[in-house]
């Protein structure tokens, strides 16, 4: 089994020259256990690994933002997260959790590869493939 080993902005690289990333996401640095996303308005998200199977990756989100806690209060997180998500048909969501599938996303860009794995790492990110 092959695997990558990225820093976080090598990562980040390669997914906004290849359009992976929405283009919502400011800045992303790691947090102990996971990442922290600054999204528009400079509100601080905390994203953390919640498992992987099957090639897709499950993530949670939350924040301690009161503009945050606000905007999820009258549904405007969710609303605002579907319009993020709309064009990339790799990504859903569902209650407080993203749901990535990783090779749907690489297909057409890198062929035959499948993700066996992908880890969240203190300042990487691994896939195994």
């Amino acid at each position: 089994m092959a695997a990558l080993n990225f820093t976080i902005d090598e990562a980040l690289y390669i997914l906004r020259a290849n359009g992976l990333l929405p283009e919502a996401v400011r800045d992303v640095r790691p947090d102990n256990d996971g990442l922290l996303v600054t999204a528009p308005g400079g509100i601080e998200i905390a994203v953390r690994r919640e498992s992987f199977a099957n090639g897709i990756l499950r993530l949670s989100y939350s924040s301690k933002s009161w503009a945050f806690k606000l905007a999820d209060s009258m549904g405007q997180v969710d609303n605002m997260l579907n319009e993020v998500i709309r064009d990339l048909p790799f990504i859903r969501r569902e209650g407080k959790s993203l749901f990535i599938d990783l090779n749907r996303a690489l297909l057409g860009k890198v062929k035959g590869i499948q993700v066996k794995n992908c880890e969240l790492r203190e300042s990487s990110i691994k896939i195994e493939f």
